[in-house]
């Protein structure tokens, strides 16, 4: 038995799956194995066959499974959204389905926008296309009651694609088929006491996307302000690591200049030395040239005796 094989969901594999597809990407697979493994050491075999069966979800349907567990309120009312939606084309009422068209588009996008910031805050990054298939998901499920059921489940391994007349394409969308029919399915709309139509929701995602785009404006500046900061903080780092440099060779070439300084003045000393020396040599031979002379003038008158 596999988790795609199973016509009806046992509790148990239903209850592991609610709690693998809760978890953030990166913990899924060891989780998965380790509950597996838990399984087969209980005595389950088949059990820890359908749970290691499980696929890990792509991105697109964690975030969706994720949106289902932390923004549930917001979640149900697009589906209530949705459900309306399906009446107004159901009644052919063109009006109502315009509005409600309309409203399903602002709704997902704010939806997305919302369920990627939660995403960042837990540690994983939404890429624009992972976040629009994200919104695909949202628009299949406000379309197609089957997707809405899928949805429901927490249990998505990939995201959904809007359908056309044959409906939405759920073959291998759930990680367990079964769990749909454990998850209680919408009531059909009611119609209002007063006899009228269902109201749409009042509208307020036009603001909450202005609200959006000036948080995004604003933290695109802060972010480029941020980038210039750092930018200039590593120039003085490096303009003060080259003063210090600077600073470091002056000192040197100072030390090296009293070092030449005092060597300077010792040879000086030795020149001033060496200069008596020399004078008192010169004296000594002018001397001993002075007697040279006169003992050959000497010499020299005694020969002509």
């Amino acid at each position: 038995m596999t988790a795609h094989e199973t016509a009806e969901a046992p509790a148990e594999l239903a209850a592991a799956a609610e709690e693998l597809y809760g978890l953030e990407p990166g913990q899924f697979t060891r989780a998965r194995n380790d509950r597996a493994k838990q399984a087969r050491a209980d005595g389950d075999p088949d059990l820890a066959e359908a749970v290691r069966a499980l696929p890990k979800p792509s991105t697109a349907a964690w975030l969706v499974n994720m949106m289902l567990r932390r923004m549930g309120t917001e979640i149900g009312q697009a589906l209530e959204v949705g459900a309306a939606l399906r009446q107004a084309q159901q009644d052919l009422d063109a009006a109502r389905l315009r509005a409600l068209t309309g409203q399903r588009r602002r709704l997902t996008s704010a939806l997305v926008r919302q369920a990627r910031t939660r995403a960042a805050e837990l540690g994983t990054t939404v890429s624009a296309a992972v976040a629009e298939q994200a919104e695909n998901t949202l628009h299949a499920a406000m379309t197609d009651a089957g997707a809405a059921a899928a949805l429901r489940t927490g249990l998505l391994v990939r995201a959904l694609e809007p359908g056309g007349l044959g409906g939405v394409d759920l073959d291998g969308a759930v990680a367990v088929p079964g769990a749909v029919e454990l998850t209680p399915r919408e009531e059909a709309a009611e119609e209002p006491e007063d006899g009228g139509h269902l109201h749409v929701v009042p509208d307020t995602t036009r603001a909450v996307e202005e609200a959006q785009e000036a948080v995004d404006a604003a933290e695109f500046v802060a972010e480029s302000a941020e980038r210039a900061l750092r930018r200039a903080a590593e120039k003085v780092q490096k303009v003060e690591a080259r003063g210090l440099q600077l600073r470091a060779e002056i000192e040197e070439l100072r030390r090296q200049i009293d070092e030449r300084e005092t060597r300077l003045h010792g040879v000086e000393d030795d020149l001033a030395e060496a200069d008596d020396q020399r004078d008192a040599a010169e004296a000594g031979r002018d001397e001993a040239a002075a007697a040279l002379a006169a003992a050959r003038k000497k010499l020299a008158r005694l020969q002509r005796r």
